[in-house]
Order: structure tokens, then C-alpha cells, then sequence
């Protein structure tokens, strides 16, 4: 409706025994408009009794004109003219293809209840009403996910693999909503500790990556630098790569790895928030009584420091040897550690993750072992020291 009372939309409702459609109709077809009349004769009421048989019209003007104006050309008193707020709508509604005519058990109509249109059709309509059904059938499937999401009963991994990257862009707002949500929800950390050692490409990070899969959990690999924790977005698996001392001191490495009590870690622009994390990894080519020079010796009384490191990682570390087996080893009051080899090595982590590596056969194996054949023969040549 503009501001002079004049309107461009609106819908005419009449009863069909007073119905003037000469008038009406001729009207609408002389001058610049769309519209579609729409014959009821299939409603009843409350109680199930049949409704008179009535007729609507919905109609969409070039030019506004006033009530006056509309009532005398169709000639239909102003009661029965009433404004329209979203046209496509009430064209819809007029077959009762909405979900609210739907919800109220209200009789579909088809193309055969149309008594004259201009410039729009009931296939066009019935077209656009099924469009929406399906975009508003694909929202709310988006929206309880994130429900879901925010009352931590999914992960966001089984959020995105149901979301495309429109539905992403649509609901990002939402996304991050409940996203604080489920900080607000989760006070207590359950998170448990894993500490991987080995030299430098015996596959740490991998048999980390093995982990989280095998516990189906999202993984965040940490970045290089001071701020590992940059990009971590609540993936339930943290992998801290390649760990540092000087990444941490060692308060704030108690503070991350502590398994029950949550609270924000340190990041370069704000703290992040863990809670969400089940289980972390941490690898490094350092075991954990010498990433921070701490004395091992009967520690328990020695260094209280690192018995609250030893405890948070559940008192033992895997190492991977140079062939690719792994050990764990077992810290103990009595001894330092005790040590087992276990039944897998990585030859099978390879396998179940679809890495196409053996061990042995990557590129700087191939280049040691090429060196090594080359230093022997020149030991068996030469039968004396190597020059370097």
C-alpha cells in the first residue's frame, strides 16, 4: 500500500451467487496486470459442513489505484477487496499449496479450479510452491542438525557432510551460534592424552591421524610457530605436531593437556577454547622426559613437574623405531620405564588409513639406502676410512 491509501496488490473475494465475472474480468484483462481467479467449491468448515461456494482473485496491479477506484471498476463492494502483502503467496494460498492451508487440512485445489489468469498459471504456481516445500524441507534438516550440533549430540563433521557450501554461507550465523552454545554447555573436559615420539619421518603424525580415525573424530593438525593453536575451529581430536618446548611453557602445557578441568589455552589473537577436545596427540622427536630437560631419575620426588606431565599422558609414550615398530613405554615409581613392543606396526597403519607408503621405500629411505650402498663400496675399494 503506498503512502496515498492507493494499492498495487490485492485479493477479491466474493461468493459465487452474487459473482459478476463479465464485470471483474473484463476489467482485469483491459489494463496493465496479472491475475488469477480461482473457483472454491470443495471447502467446508470447522464441523465438516460444506462452505458456500466462493470465488477468489488474486491480482497484481502496474499501477497502484485506490480502493474506490478497484471496487467500482470490478464492481464489488470495498469488504470483499482486501490488500495482499506478498503476492506469490497468496497465489499459492489460493490452491492451498502453503503449509499453513496444508497444516490446517485445508482442500488442495488443482489447474481445473482456475476460472481465468493473466500472465500467470497454475503450473507455475504449483512449480514455485514445491520449490519452496523443498527449500523449506532442506532448512529445517539444516537447522536440527545444528541443533543437534549446539546440544553437543553430533559433531560438526556430521554437521558439514549433510551441508553444501550455499547451506553454508545461508547458516554460517546459526553455525556459529550454536557453536558458543556448546561452550556454554560444556564445563568439564574429558579429554584423554597420547604422546608420540620417534625420529623425523618414522610416521608419527600418521599413527596419530590413525587414532582419530579409528575413534571417528575430526583432527586438527597444529600449525609451526609459537601459535599452534591457530585455526583450531572444536575439532574433537587435537594433534600438537612436532611439539616444541619453547611452543609452551610448562604452566600453560599443564594447563592444555589437563584432562578434566577446562579452560581457554593461549592463541595469538584470542584464547581458544578446548572443551570439545576428546583426545590429544602430541608428537615430537623428543620423549616426554626430555622435551623440557626434566630429570628423570625416581622423578616422583625429584620433580613433582614433571609427575603432573607423566600423569596427564597417562603415565607412558609410544616411540617408533627406524623399522617402523611401535613401542610402549611405561613410566613406573620403582624403574624410569618399563617397555613392550606392541602387536601392530606402522606397515598396518599404512594400510588401514589407504596410504600408498611401505617402509623402506620413501623417497629419503631410498636416498640413505643409496648412500649406504655407496659407502660400502667404497670401503671395499679402498679398505680404509671414509673422507668425511
Amino acid at each position: 500500500m503506498t503512502k496515498d491509501g492507493r494499492i498495487r496488490l490485492f485479493e477479491i473475494m466474493q461468493y459465487e451467487e452474487f459473482w459478476k465475472p463479465e464485470t471483474a474480468i473484463k476489467w482485469l484483462n483491459k489494463i496493465a496486470c496479472d491475475y488469477i481467479a480461482v473457483r472454491h467449491d470443495k471447502d467446508v468448515k470447522e464441523d465438516g459442513t460444506p462452505k458456500a461456494k466462493h470465488i477468489h482473485i488474486a491480482v497484481r496491479l502496474k499501477d497502484a489505484r485506490t480502493l474506490d477506484d478497484i471496487s467500482k471498476n470490478c464492481d464489488i463492494e470495498p469488504q470483499y477487496i482486501e490488500f495482499v502483502d506478498k503476492f506469490k503467496d497468496k497465489c499459492a494460498y489460493l490452491f492451498h499449496l502453503t503449509s499453513n492451508a496444508r497444516k490446517d487440512h485445508k482442500y488442495e485445489y488443482d489447474g481445473e479450479a482456475v476460472i481465468s489468469c493473466k500472465h500467470i498459471s497454475y503450473d507455475d504456481i504449483k512449480k514455485r510452491s514445491e520449490e519452496y516445500d523443498s527449500k523449506s524441507s532442506r532448512s529445517d534438516v539444516i537447522k536440527q542438525l545444528m541443533y543437534k550440533y549446539g546440544n553437543c549430540e553430533i559433531t560438526k563433521r556430521d554437521v558439514l557432510k549433510e551441508m553444501s557450501a550455499q547451506d553454508y554461507a545461508t547458516y554460517s550465523r546459526l553455525f556459529k551460534n550454536m557453536a558458543d552454545f556448546r561452550i556454554l554447555k560444556v564445563r568439564e573436559r574429558e579429554m584423554k592424552v597420547i604422546y608420540i615420539t620417534g625420529v623425523s619421518g618414522s610416521g608419527k603424525t600418521t599413527l596419530a591421524k590413525y587414532f582419530a580415525k579409528v575413534m571417528n573424530y575430526d583432527y586438527f593438525v597444529s600449525g609451526s610457530g609459537k601459535d599452534v593453536l591457530d585455526g583450531y575451529d572444536k575439532e574433537e581430536c587435537i594433534i600438537l605436531d612436532d611439539l616444541r618446548a619453547d611452543a609452551f611453557t610448562k604452566a600453560e602445557l599443564f594447563k592444555l593437556t589437563d584432562n578434566n578441568t577446562n579452560s581457554s589455552v593461549k592463541s595469538r589473537f584470542h584464547n581458544k577454547d578446548i572443551s570439545f577436545c576428546k583426545l590429544m596427540i602430541i608428537t615430537s622427536i623428543k620423549a616426554p622426559h626430555d622435551l623440557y630437560n626434566w630429570k628423570t631419575d625416581d622423578f616422583e620426588s625429584k620433580d613433582e613437574s614433571f609427575t603432573q606431565f607423566a600423569r596427564r599422558i597417562g603415565g607412558k609414550f609410544l616411540y617408533i623405531n627406524d623399522k617402523g615398530r611401535i613401542a610402549e613405554y611405561i613410566y613406573d615409581k620403582d624403574v624410569i620405564w618399563s617397555q613392550k613392543w606392541l602387536d601392530f606396526d606402522m606397515n598396518g597403519v599404512f594400510q588401514v588409513l589407504g596410504i600408498e607408503r611401505t617402509l623402506g621405500t620413501d623417497l629419503m629411505s631410498q636416498i640413505l639406502e643409496r648412500v649406504r650402498s655407496n659407502v660400502e663400496t667404497e670401503k671395499k675399494k679402498e679398505d680404509d676410512d671414509l673422507p668425511f
